[in-house]
């Protein structure tokens, strides 16, 4: 993922130690700002092509909202 300032991607999580991770919550985002993100699947063979860049807002949580 970038910083939010379309910077160079760095690592976040690299799923060592947990294999059967399929969510992954990123912490620290500023709201407003645009990020961009990339998966990739990585096993025992080798590292498979990246996905395409895909784009997201962070958001401030809602307020005066229950929660379900």
């Amino acid at each position: 993922m970038d910083n939010g300032v379309n910077e160079d991607f760095k690592l976040l999580f690299n799923g060592e130690g947990f294999p059967d991770v399929r969510t992954y919550k990123a912490t620290g985002l500023i709201t407003g700002l645009s990020y961009r993100f990339y998966v990739q699947a990585v096993n025992i063979i080798g590292k498979g092509s990246p996905s395409p860049p895909a784009f997201f807002y962070s958001c401030a949580d809602p307020s005066g909202v229950e929660a379900p």
